[in-house]
């Protein structure tokens, strides 16, 4: 989906709930009247510090919400709404004080309901017990069980039966091979496929498909095999050590070749630590850009050494039939699969074309059209291929708006649509550029020197490294209707869902700063053409609940009132299954924790997703 430049500099269109401090009347949007002094406040994306600890043992209230005209009944003309007078109650409110944001969308403003068992409990089952360490353990703990059973072996029986260093340099390639393997985007987007794809999974009960929707947890297995590996190579380097060293002949016996292959392992093995080392998720938020360059160029050393070490080894075994004891060597083999899996991505580094649309001086939207895409897939984009790579969410060019021949509308599920239903698919489509033409767009926004690079200078070319790659995002189509919070340009993997499949029913919230000066009216029409009740918030005006909403408790309240027909659309919705989240990631481990310990199931992005 690709919208046409807006201008920043709009005065009158739709207002996001809070946006306005004069009042403004659209379909879909809520309006104030109230005067803040926005002053008082630093201007920020939302980043929410309240605690939603503080309410957790209180028993549950259920205070009366203010009740506001819906942008549905405003669109169907059944609320008339005086432009001299604000639809909401003001934020000076007892009630609306309660909670601004939560108040003013009509939802409940009360506390929430406690949370679920003992904080060790929950400990337990929602942060260390989360899906990813559960597989991070499950090929940790696996390996090294198979480690002290061979070590056992070793110790118990005799020589012939020994634990030898080449089975464990076995063991260690083939780590590295499954680490790099579920990193490759034809893998990862299979996983989709098979795991995350709604025609695939729309049979399996709820319960299997919130399991199935935790896939993208499969960096626990990249990070299990690749800390296993290291334990493997130490192994290796003990058992290398004592069988070269077993007596004093042998010891008289080593040559050069012996001497440059514990050279070799042992740059190895500090090229493996400093690449875990680096990879400790303080070190990456911290400085990614240094762990990025570490993970790259290390690794493509390590690579290098192993294919020495390997010849070395079978060299130094059988000098007189090298090339036979080469093709005989599993890790030759392996070896060759592990540098192709590095290689292949940069066989796909392409120099593309791009039309920049300047959304705002914050904000840029980039268009290609070499190949089309799919909702939840995020592309690898850079001007400096061996520096830095940046992910963006994919957002697929729209489908071509259809000319009306007729009063009435068929819709895709086959029943006719009202003349509001049409105007509101009108309204949608109008703004959206690139209409029914290959190819998609991606909104970079100003997070660091290298976006307001690009921002300040938008390209003509860019380079595309690998595949488009799914992520979280994707996980959203399997649940129907579910509820989808975003804060700042997170909204952009988002959108890619709203344009390809919308008639998907979502509930939208999204706070960020300025949205309508920042990302253009166009990106605001479409989101209330998708949920006509979206939950637009400006976090740059309003009081301190507004800079930094709740962001837990707007989207629990949204999932609890959503048994009723809340979208808006002729289809009758139920209880929303699921919350997808797309922030930062503080605030998604915090928006996810505080809804799971309260049984609602909630998705986002992990730190190694």
């Amino acid at each position: 989906m690709t919208m046409s430049t807006p201008s920043g500099t709009q005065s009158s269109g739709s207002v996001p709930y809070g946006l306005s401090t004069e009042t403004h009347i659209h379909p879909g949007a809520p309006v104030q009247t109230h005067q803040v002094d926005t002053d008082t406040y630093e201007f920020s994306d939302c980043e929410s510090d309240h605690s939603d600890d503080e309410d957790g043992g209180r028993p549950h209230e259920s205070a009366a919400p203010t009740t506001a005209p819906t942008p549905r009944q405003l669109e169907d003309g059944l609320v008339k709404l005086d432009s001299t007078k604000s639809a909401l109650s003001s934020p000076t409110d007892q009630t609306a004080d309660i909670d601004c944001p939560v108040a003013l969308a009509g939802l409940n403003p009360g506390p929430l309901p406690p949370k679920k068992g003992s904080r060790i409990y929950r400990y337990v089952r929602y942060n260390f017990g989360s899906v990813y360490r559960r597989i991070f353990c499950l090929s940790f703990l696996g390996n090294l069980s198979a480690l002290v059973v061979l070590v056992a072996k070793h110790g118990l029986s005799d020589q012939t039966e020994r634990f030898t260093y080449q089975q464990a340099s076995i063991a260690v390639t083939a780590n590295i091979l499954a680490a790099l393997l579920v990193r490759n985007e034809h893998v990862v987007n299979a996983f989709f496929w098979v795991f995350a794809d709604k025609a695939a999974t729309k049979y399996l009960p709820l319960r299997a498909r919130r399991l199935a929707a935790k896939i993208y947890s499969y960096g626990g297995v990249h990070s299990g095999c690749a800390v296993a590996a290291t334990g493997w190579y130490i192994a290796f380097l003990i058992l290398l050590t004592l069988e070269w060293t077993a007596s004093s002949e042998t010891v008289e016996k080593q040559g050069m070749v012996k001497g440059y292959i514990y050279l070799v392992c042992y740059s190895i093995l500090a090229l493996l630590v400093s690449m875990l080392a680096t990879a400790w998720p303080e070190f990456r938020r911290r400085l990614h850009n240094w762990f990025e360059g570490v993970h790259r160029f290390m690794g493509w050393t390590a690579v290098a050494l192993f294919w020495v070490q390997v010849l070395l080894l079978t060299y130094e075994a059988a000098p007189q039939d090298f090339g036979m004891g080469l093709v005989q060597s599993p890790n030759f083999w392996m070896l060759v699969v592990i540098t192709g899996l590095v290689v292949y991505p940069w066989t796909r580094l392409r120099l593309r074309k791009v039309e920049a649309e300047v959304l705002s001086s914050h904000c840029v939207k980039l268009n290609f059209e070499y190949r089309d895409v799919y909702y939840g897939q995020a592309v690898k984009l850079t001007d400096s291929p061996l520096r830095e790579t940046h992910g963006f969410g994919v957002i697929p060019h729209p489908y071509a708006p259809k000319a009306e021949t007729s009063f009435e509308q068929t819709s895709s599920s086959g029943s006719s649509m009202t003349s509001v239903e049409r105007e509101k698919t009108e309204r949608q489509n109008k703004g959206l550029s690139h209409a029914g033409e290959k190819g998609y767009s991606v909104i970079v926004s100003k997070a660091g020197d290298w976006t307001s690079k690009i921002i300040a200078n938008p390209p003509t070319h860019i380079y595309t490294r690998g595949t488009p790659q799914f992520g979280v995002m994707r996980v959203a189509g399997m649940f129907e209707p579910c509820v989808i919070v975003a804060t700042g340009s997170g909204i952009a993997p988002c959108l890619s869902l709203f344009v390809q499949k919308p008639d998907h029913p979502v509930r939208i919230i999204w706070s960020t700063k300025a949205p309508l000066q920042t990302y253009g009216q166009d990106i605001i029409d479409l989101l209330y053409a998708t949920d006509p009740r979206a939950i637009i918030i400006d976090t740059s005006k309003g009081g301190p609940k507004f800079k930094r909403p709740d962001l837990v408790k707007l989207a629990y309240r949204v999932w609890e009132e959503s048994r009723t027909n809340s979208t808006g659309r002729k289809k009758a919705v139920g209880k929303c299954e699921a919350v997808v989240i797309i922030s930062n990631q503080k605030l998604t481990e915090k928006v996810v924790y505080g809804l799971e310990s309260r049984g609602v199931p909630a998705f986002g992005a992990l730190f190694d997703s």
